[in-house]
């Protein structure tokens, strides 16, 4: 369970309403109306270019909204201090991060919001960032250079990083990039497990549908805006091609 959390331990809500997002005044999607509870697992679906990681740097507070608003149950995330919203949302970006120093430390920064005003961390702090490792099989390098890790290794401890932040909100931007097929199912069984066992709503951004259209609750769909879509209708509008077709019946899309 989150050790942090404030809110109602067992009944919170994210609710978007009326938001528009974009970069530079540049609207990409606009009128986004979306919801979702403790315990969901969601994927966010659409193409290249959609928008897809504008919302999720949106939701978490990178890019301000061009309008509109994030509540998480009466929380507005959208005004709130990037300080004090580090302890309500995480999230997990593509790209490489250059920081040269110690995977276990790494790790650490994802408890500062929660540090004294000294900043040093507790012994709580640092059995959470274990339990984390342990999950993730990643003790084995808590000692190596985080600049000496494979991408596949890498992208691993950055996900780490955001489960040590603890927070009830979790965003992930295509996080099975670089994994090989078998830590693709490890990370997918880990963050089910997390969305139920404690709690949180995890919404991650994916191209890997086949994958995890098992293990989800619920689909957001990019094309124009955003919908919201059950597992077995809408998803060949996403795609419109000559050459996927979704099948319902077995829920993966199949070359045509």
């Amino acid at each position: 369970m989150n050790r942090n959390f404030q809110l109602s331990t067992f009944n919170f809500q994210l609710n978007i309403n009326n938001l528009s997002v974009g970069y530079n005044q540049k609207t990409v999607m606009s009128d986004i109306n979306l919801s979702a509870q403790n315990g969901d697992f969601i994927a966010l679906i659409g193409k290249n270019g959609a928008g897809k990681s504008t919302l999720l740097k949106t939701l978490s507070g990178i890019l301000p909204a061009l309008s509109g608003e994030v509540l998480l149950n009466d929380l507005n995330l959208t005004t709130m201090p990037a300080t004090e919203r580090a302890r309500y949302v995480s999230i997990v970006l593509t790209g490489k991060v250059d920081v040269p120093i110690a995977v276990r430390e790494f790790l650490a920064l994802g408890r500062q919001p929660y540090t004294n005003v000294w900043g040093h961390l507790s012994k709580q702090d640092w059995q959470i960032i274990d339990e984390v490792g342990e999950k993730l099989r990643i003790t084995a390098y808590f000692n190596r250079n985080i600049n000496t890790l494979s991408d596949g290794e890498r992208q691993k401890v950055l996900i780490a990083r955001a489960l040590v932040q603890d927070t009830p909100v979790l965003l992930l931007d295509e996080p099975t990039t670089h994994l090989d097929l078998e830590n693709k199912a490890i990370l997918i069984n880990n963050l089910l497990k997390i969305s139920k066992e404690e709690n949180k709503i995890i919404i991650l951004s994916t191209h890997d549908i086949n994958l995890i259209l098992p293990k989800i609750n619920k689909i957001w769909t990019t094309d124009k805006s955003v919908v919201q879509v059950n597992k077995s209708l809408g998803l060949n509008a996403v795609f419109q091609s000559e050459l996927l077709k979704f099948d319902e019946k077995c829920q993966i899309f199949r070359l045509l």
